[in-house]
């Protein structure tokens, strides 16, 4: 089983409208989004998150068992697709454990205004029935973590520092 642990506290971001709260803009586009990749071609709407150089069209995982299945036995992430782990409170150390994700991943951490804090490059996948001693293990300070299939992060210009515009994500 995988999970995301967080701690407490609250805050709303001040930049690029960033909310954990109310529902996000529709702009056309109807159905709830997506929870799984690759993305489906019809019945869910991916996250579109922006930066200066991409586009991540991303599934959604907006709470606790969204967020604890994750990327559990997806075998492939295709290019600018991923996950995004919303959480409902402000910026805190966030620690994920990787059971059961069988492919390898980059995993961004992006605070609440935005600002990429770390990137985790090439997390390994993790092998069916591994011990816990061997399952790997990531974190950083965040509100929301995007997981892209390895290598992607960089190829899209996303580092430390890096500005992303994320739209309002209600997070339970």
């Amino acid at each position: 089983m995988r999970y995301a642990f967080n701690a407490v506290s609250f805050a709303l971001a001040a930049m690029l409208g960033l909310t954990a709260q109310g529902p996000a803009p529709m702009s056309g586009t109807s159905g709830p989004w997506c929870k799984s990749i690759p993305l489906p071609r019809s019945g869910c709407r991916p996250l579109e998150v922006r930066s200066a150089h991409a586009t991540l069209h991303l599934a959604v995982a907006a709470n606790g068992a969204q967020r604890e299945h994750g990327l559990m036995n997806v075998r492939f992430v295709p290019p600018t697709q991923g996950m995004i782990f919303v959480f409902p409170d402000a910026d805190t150390l966030r620690g994920f454990w990787m059971k059961d994700t069988i492919t390898p991943l980059d995993m961004v951490f992006v605070r609440s205004d935005g600002t990429i804090s770390e990137v985790a490059v090439n997390v390994p996948a993790t092998p069916p029935h591994a011990p816990d001693d061997k399952i790997a293990r990531r974190q950083g300070v965040a509100r929301y973590v995007i997981e892209l299939g390895a290598g992607q992060a960089g190829q899209l210009g996303l580092l430390p520092g890096t500005m992303l515009a994320i739209p309002p994500v209600v997070a339970r």
